[in-house]
């Protein structure tokens, strides 16, 4: 690659791979790496995890707050960049294998997906979507424990909700990509027969039982099609067909993991009319719009065909796909750095770790809703997705009242001076601590520094550090600032207060 290794890089690479860092930890991180490529090999060294969010038992407001409490500590705490990377992978599984608790018997059910993230967040795609199948937040959500091959014991039934999002939202996607990377509706993947086909095959799965210490469904054999039932009127049985291929054992189990009976194989095996691996080629263009930048863009496809057969020749392992995302030279271009919409999580755990802000989950200075609160009130209310196609990305993140959410948070944070979850503005080190007599100029610059405002194609412009300068400094009445203690009256309204309009910058929502 012809990507230079500095720290401006590190620094884009720990936003967007990770939640961002305060600027002493992005001087560490570039210091101990000597390439691109040496910086993603060590973010990718994250291990499995078991860790997961408490087991609630109801569906109260309470359990929903004590999940997303959990969670959004442990994304605002983790300070090594590896599990920091994890953290920010298991926020994507959340975004794309789609499960949300109104549905649900019981909000526990998320706990125990969590874990699955977790636990192959950086493992094997096929996997993942076979464990997937059998979660029972997933089972739930997409009536899998619903889909019973019949209900008169003579004529087809199957539940096609799973089936379908299966292909469409999960695998393979609706269609096959055009050049500049947005869907060519002139090519769809799959058809309404091999929806009604692949619901056929996933039949059986009724069951949760608690097996190796987390709930998985169990196959149950007499509710399983196999081939047994009447698909076309004529009470005869009928095969299982999909992608014109024909079966009476078709399976999604391990028992058929491999073999021509496995619809994962059919699945993973399709190629677009180019040869690219179809599910391949999605997932490298769900991952690239998460980490990079929505399509369209020039000659995108091509791109993602790059990564997308290092994602195959490596029989779909996550890692060698991300790090052939992040090490590639369009991940560092100015549209890659200007052209992705921070979403909430980006937007409030970015600020908290550039800031080296504490935060435990709750309530941050005079807010009147913990962190995962103010997120739903953004649009991204974790656990609780508005559908199965999940949240939007890009400009939908922001309207009148979203973007007021976030300007809401903004000053909550600049604020926070006192709790259990406060920014201390001593922790920002580039500040010039002690001096009674602060240069304005230096301090609105350090704070800058912090946010990644000060250089590059995000950096504001002379007339908006004009402007800030104004106000940080009463329009020059004030020559210098009291920076003695960290608890002064020009720091906590001025510092504070211009922390928080950087923070509601046009140029912060990005990135």
């Amino acid at each position: 690659m012809a990507v230079a290794w500095t720290r401006d890089n590190a620094a884009h690479l720990l936003r967007r791979a990770t939640f961002g860092a305060p600027s002493a930890e992005i001087d560490k991180f570039f210091a101990r790496h000597v390439s691109i490529d040496d910086a993603v090999d060590d973010l990718l060294s994250f291990k499995p995890s078991k860790r997961r969010p408490p087991a609630v038992k109801d569906n109260s407001n309470d359990d929903k707050l004590k999940i997303q409490r959990w969670w959004t500590k442990q994304m605002a705490r983790q300070r090594k960049p590896d599990k920091a990377c994890l953290e920010k992978l298991v926020l994507f599984w959340h975004t794309h294998l789609v499960s949300g608790g109104d549905p649900l018997k019981k909000y526990g059910w998320l706990s125990y997906q969590h874990r699955l993230f977790r636990l192959n967040a950086g493992g094997n795609f096929r996997f993942l979507v076979r464990e997937f199948n059998r979660d029972p937040a997933n089972m739930y959500y997409l009536d899998g424990i619903k889909n019973k091959a019949s209900d008169d014991g003579v004529h087809v039934s199957a539940n096609e909700n799973f089936g379908r999002e299966l292909m469409e939202l999960f695998t393979l996607g609706v269609f096959e990509l055009a050049d500049d990377g947005s869907p060519d509706t002139q090519k769809p993947t799959y058809t309404e027969d091999d929806v009604h086909g692949m619901a056929r095959a996933l039949t059986g799965w009724t069951k949760t039982d608690k097996i190796d210490g987390t709930y998985k469904g169990v196959f149950k054999s007499n509710h399983w099609d196999g081939g047994q039932y009447d698909d076309d009127g004529d009470d005869l049985p009928d095969p299982m067909v999909i992608f014109g291929q024909v079966s009476n054992d078709f399976k999604i189990g391990e028992e058929v993991a491999g073999t021509s009976d496995d619809v994962l194989e059919l699945i993973f095996s399709r190629t677009d009319d180019v040869g690219n691996n179809q599910v391949a080629m999605f997932l490298a263009s769900r991952l690239w719009n998460f980490y990079a930048y929505p399509p369209p863009g020039p000659s995108l496809k091509a791109l993602l065909a790059g990564f997308a057969a290092e994602f195959a020749n490596s029989d779909f392992e996550i890692k060698p796909l991300l790090k052939a995302i992040w090490t590639s030279d369009e991940f560092y271009s100015d549209r890659a750095r200007t052209r992705r919409v921070k979403s909430p999580a980006d937007f409030v755990i970015g600020a908290m770790r550039s800031l080296n802000a504490k935060g435990n989950g709750r309530e941050i200075g005079d807010s009147p809703d913990e962190m995962g609160g103010l997120m739903a009130e953004m649009g991204m209310d974790l656990f609780f997705p508005p559908n199965v196609a999940g949240w939007p990305s890009g400009l939908g993140w922001i309207n009148s009242g979203t973007l007021l959410q976030r300007f809401n948070f903004a000053r909550y944070l600049a604020s926070a001076s006192r709790g259990a979850a406060r920014l201390r503005l001593k922790r920002i080190k580039t500040l010039p601590w002690k001096d009674p007599a602060a240069d304005p100029g230096v301090v609105l610059d350090a704070l800058m520094y912090e946010l990644g405002l000060d250089s590059g194609p995000l950096a504001l412009t002379s007339g908006q550090r004009d402007s800030l300068l104004d106000y940080l400094t009463d329009s020059g009445a004030l020559a210098t600032l009291d920076l003695s203690r960290d608890d002064t009256d020009d720091v906590n309204t001025k510092v504070r207060g211009v922390l928080s309009l950087l923070l509601q910058t046009a140029e912060y929502q990005v990135g």
